[in-house]
């Protein structure tokens, strides 16, 4: 062999090196600097706290790369660049979903692709960098198949490498013999999938998020099945009766203090729910978390389905809900009900924006569109509730005719720091650790009961006949959950996983149903997925195949559906429950059947969909004073920034009547032929809603004080 031939075989033997190793790498390094923009752990300190998810990140791309290793050379190096663009582009829309939703890609987001282009807040597509990345491919593609001599190829080292990495991937997949993810420790952050993306990377993280969405199918089920339950359960029908609004408040780790022993309190915390729960339709409602899940219990409030047929930990608002699903909020859109959801918290978080469409909402009221004390990013803790008290009331006065509001409170969050002192805590009958940490979570639960009674004066002020679900979503948790709970505190679960009564003693929470007018205390305890099909009954509205089943099964008293650990002491579950699974296996994971065998079942999401109060933000006037101009914006929120001529001012805000905010600017801030935009951004930095560019010479009104 000459030295040219040599050479050539050295460059070429090389250049496939490359394409096995060298691509794989720098396609990983590329695609985790874009995602780690939004990110809080860049990629060097990624890769030296947590080098062994680096490994498998790094192993995994070049398994998939050298895949394709056993095409001829050309074509695997074309392949590899079309993979390698690929990756990029996933590792950029990861990016981009982070900034809208705070949440990476998973499997079920493919399914929402053809929606894009409806979004309030479009994706913008760079074309020329798209066009110039279009024209690159094609010019390596060339030099590829045109400038790289032909060589003989060693097809014992191709098969090889081509089984090593399928092997590799296939353990990857299966976790056997042995689980490469295990070994670096992944981990699941459900509550809050962007750590889980920060710590697992961007590859490794879809990977497991891919394998974890996986669930089999209940047994028997099939088309044939499905055919059967369709025919076996029909809604009650709407009644004549006037019909009320109603109301779901869902209370952040909302439960009776006394329930830490009647004996450690001086006087009752919590007057107005006790006397609601006495008076009502009430009970206890065993929720399927602990110290955290609260989008879990609210998935399972709206749509009736269970987190008993699930695997421990999912969030199927993170992974699930792509598509429409079953809801409370469809069947009180069906009997003509408008239908909000609201929550005082970020909007993105565990995806309540996208989530909330699918579940029939017509639209969502997040923390960033309302009037806050502060803003959420302010650090100072979580939204008190008497911002959604307005929120609640500011719905049922704009809307016209019946409301179905979903509600979720955020006072009385974690963290449950130590308080010394509190009036409503007795001294002496409790270790000082655990009184004082009582002191803190009791006085938040007075606060939630005050402005619980505050919502119920002023619905039945309103004079409108309206129905209240009241439930908190789980029981807190504390620092030191064994100096609350456990023998060294009120001996109230020594054991909350391994001991049945002391389980049920952290899961079993209070609830109410309350009626404005002919209110009846009754008691029922239930599971979360029979609150919709309660309130639908109590209000006379038709339900849905769903409501049907869990109807069916409270008449045969089987309101609670048994946790999954604990059959041997709560029961089996009965066939209704088998067949609610199987309703809910085919909407969430498999061919959804249910779409043409129940017509009725699954509804279309709102075409008007959008968030706030208001489906536009709009300028209204600009008044000039002798020191500002003033800018009255309707739908405005009171942080919502003011633009002038791109960049942001210093704007006072005001309210002058519901839904019409005043932001002045000093006049020295700004010419009258400045171009001037109010815009709602959430905490990464999306745009959530705007108004039109407007100047202030060219507005609607403008008139001088």
């Amino acid at each position: 062999m000459d030295k040219k031939s040599r050479f050539k075989k050295i460059v070429v033997g090389l250049l496939t090196l490359f394409f096995m190793i060298g691509l794989p790498l720098v396609t990983l390094y590329v695609s985790e600097q874009l995602v780690r923009e939004v990110l809080t752990l860049p990629l060097r300190e990624w890769v030296t706290e947590f080098p062994e998810r680096f490994t498998v990140n790094a192993l995994l791309l070049i398994a998939v790369f050298n895949l394709l290793y056993i095409l001829p050379r050309k074509w695997f190096m074309f392949t590899s660049l079309l993979v390698s663009g690929i990756l990029i582009v996933f590792a950029y829309a990861n990016k981009v979903k982070m900034e809208l939703r705070s949440s990476p890609i998973s499997v079920g987001d493919f399914a929402l692709l053809k929606e894009l282009g409806g979004l309030e807040q479009p994706i913008v597509i760079n074309t020329a960098l798209l066009v110039g990345i279009g024209l690159g491919f094609i010019v390596l593609t060339v030099v590829i198949f045109i400038g790289i001599p032909k060589l003989k190829e060693n097809w014992i080292a191709k098969i090889s490498v081509f089984l090593i990495s399928g092997l590799f991937l296939g353990m990857l997949w299966t976790d056997k013999p042995v689980s490469p993810m295990d070994e670096a420790q992944f981990e699941n952050t459900w509550w809050k999938l962007e750590l889980a993306l920060i710590r697992n990377g961007v590859f490794g993280n879809f990977v497991m998020l891919a394998k974890q969405s996986n669930i089999e199918p209940p047994e028997g089920f099939s088309a044939k099945t499905m055919k059967t339950i369709a025919g076996e359960y029909q809604p009650t029908e709407d009644t004549d009766e006037e019909k009320p609004n109603v109301i779901f408040l869902m209370s952040e780790s909302f439960i009776d203090p006394y329930s830490f022993g009647e004996q450690h309190f001086a006087k009752d915390p919590i007057p107005n729910f006790r006397r609601l729960f006495g008076e009502s339709l009430h009970g206890g409602m065993y929720s399927s978390e602990f110290g955290g899940g609260t989008a879990n219990v609210e998935f399972e409030a709206l749509t009736g389905f269970s987190m008993q047929f699930m695997p421990a930990n999912f969030v199927p608002y993170q992974l699930y809900v792509t598509q429409p699903l079953p809801s409370a909020a469809y069947a009180f859109r069906e009997a003509d009900y408008d239908t909000t959801a609201i929550h005082s918290y970020y909007g993105w978080f565990y995806q309540r924006e996208s989530v909330y469409r699918q579940l029939g909402f017509n639209r969502f009221i997040s923390g960033e569109f309302m009037d806050l004390d502060y803003s959420n990013d302010a650090g100072k803790g979580f939204p008190k509730d008497k911002h959604i008290t307005d929120s609640v009331i500011a719905t049922l006065d704009k809307t016209d005719g019946l409301d179905f509001i979903h509600a979720v409170s955020a006072e009385g969050h974690m963290p449950y720091h130590q308080t010394k002192q509190s009036e409503f805590l007795n001294t002496g009958t409790l270790p000082d650790d655990t009184r004082q940490y009582l002191n803190n979570f009791t006085e938040k639960m007075h606060s939630v009961d005050a402005e619980l009674g505050r919502m119920v004066e002023l619905i039945e002020a309103r004079d409108e006949p309206t129905i209240l679900v009241f439930f908190g979503d789980h029981y807190p948790s504390f620092p030191d959950n064994d100096a609350v709970y456990g023998a060294s505190g009120t001996q109230v679960a020594n054991d909350l996983l391994g001991d049945y009564d002391d389980f049920v003693a952290t899961h079993k929470m209070p609830y109410f149903i309350w009626k404005s007018d002919d209110n009846q205390p009754a008691e029922l305890d239930l599971t979360p997925n029979q609150l919709g099909a309660v309130a639908l009954d109590m209000a006379g509205v038709q339900g849905n195949a769903v409501t049907a089943i869990l109807d069916d099964m409270r008449e045969q008293g089987d309101a609670v559906i048994p946790y999954n650990q604990w059959r041997a002491q709560m029961g089996e579950q009965t066939q209704e429950m088998k067949d609610l699974q199987m309703v809910q296996y085919d909407l969430l994971h498999g061919k959804r059947y249910s779409e043409y065998l129940m017509p009725d079942l699954v509804r279309t999401p709102s075409a008007d969909y959008h968030l706030g109060l208001y489906a536009e933000m709009a300028a209204q006037k600009v008044i000039e004073t002798s020191e500002s101009y003033d800018l009255y914006v309707e739908g405005a929120p009171k942080f919502s920034e003011v633009l002038v001529d791109g960049e942001t001012t210093t704007a006072e805000w005001q309210t002058t009547k519901q839904g019409l905010a005043v932001f002045s600017i000093p006049k020295q801030q700004v010419e009258k032929d400045a171009e001037i935009q109010v815009v709602v951004y959430n905490s990464r930095g999306a745009v959530l809603k705007q108004t039109d560019v407007f100047s202030i010479e060219k507005t609607v009104e403008m008139s001088k004080q």
